[in-house]
């Protein structure tokens, strides 16, 4: 994740909110997106149609990282008939309460995809370049979720990839974030090389890049009060770490933590996320 400050001031159009009658329960509807309306959890992103490429009937789902099984939750219960599987090395997702369509697995990727070559006909993963060195996305990460994609099915990644407009507390705390996992061996800025690493497989013909701005804070509406919770929880969850190399306490972290929390409002801040999706080609018998 970068940072950049540009187009100060920018105002994102007026957001207006509308509930379908009928999946209101499921549901919200922000700038003609449809969004989760689950008001305890803390996801930013769409997860209508052009979220992801369109799904078929009874098709197989493996979203890696999946973390508390958010996505695949959601999916699952949006395309019933098909079947989701989320695969994490924390065993935070739900193991009783979800849908019939969707399981959970522990697992850690590099020691494989516990599944065989081509089981599934859509990989899903997202913002996990904080949990891979340069070298395992290109050794190990990316060729192993290529191998369970079927031939003809899809694998999708996304990424984020800069902050813009931040605050200089903001700036702050992400540069140090960036510096940390640089010193560490991985590459804050993954999400700008993912289309070369996806081609770099041969697995590949036309990959498609898209960007989105995720807008961070009240001064957007719902959707940025949104995305402002999953900031702070991401911030919340890297302080261990970060704290003491930047070698502040944990009383320190904390206000720059809140002064982050006022700036979003004040520079009206987002982040951009970079998505990149393609269809597995057949293998060139040639």
């Amino acid at each position: 994740m970068g940072s950049q400050n540009s187009r100060p001031g920018k105002v994102l159009p007026v957001i207006n909110e509308s509930l379908d009658s009928e999946a209101h329960e499921q549901f919200r509807y922000l700038l003609g997106r449809r969004f989760h309306n689950v008001s305890d959890i803390t996801y930013d992103l769409p997860n209508d149609e052009d979220e992801t490429p369109q799904l078929e009937e009874r098709c197989n789902v493996l979203d890696v990282g999946c973390g508390p099984g958010t996505w695949a939750i959601e999916m699952a219960m949006n395309y019933e008939k098909s079947s989701f599987i989320g695969i994490d090395i924390s065993p935070i997702f739900p193991m009783e309460i979800k849908p019939n369509n969707v399981n959970f697995e522990e697992g850690n990727i590099m020691d494989g995809i516990p599944h065989p070559d081509e089981s599934f006909d859509f990989v899903h993963m997202r913002y996990m370049f904080p949990s891979f060195t340069q070298s395992q996305w290109e050794e190990i990460v990316m060729n192993e979720i290529v191998r369970v994609v079927k031939i003809g099915g899809w694998l999708e990644l996304c990424e984020y990839e800069l902050c813009q407009d931040c605050g200089p507390v903001l700036e702050n705390l992400l540069s140090a974030r960036r510096e940390m996992l640089i010193k560490e061996g991985r590459n804050p800025d993954v999400a700008q090389i993912i289309g070369k690493l996806m081609r770099d497989t041969q697995h590949f013909d036309d990959i498609c890049h898209k960007t989105k701005e995720v807008p961070i804070g009240s001064w957007a509406g719902k959707i940025g009060e949104v995305g402002r919770d999953n900031i702070i929880t991401r911030m919340i969850g890297i302080k261990p770490a970060l704290s003491p190399f930047m070698n502040i306490s944990s009383e320190q972290y904390d206000e720059m933590m809140q002064k982050s929390i006022e700036e979003f409002n004040e520079y009206k801040t987002f982040f951009i996320t970079s998505r990149w999706y393609a269809k597995k080609k057949a293998k060139n018998t040639t």
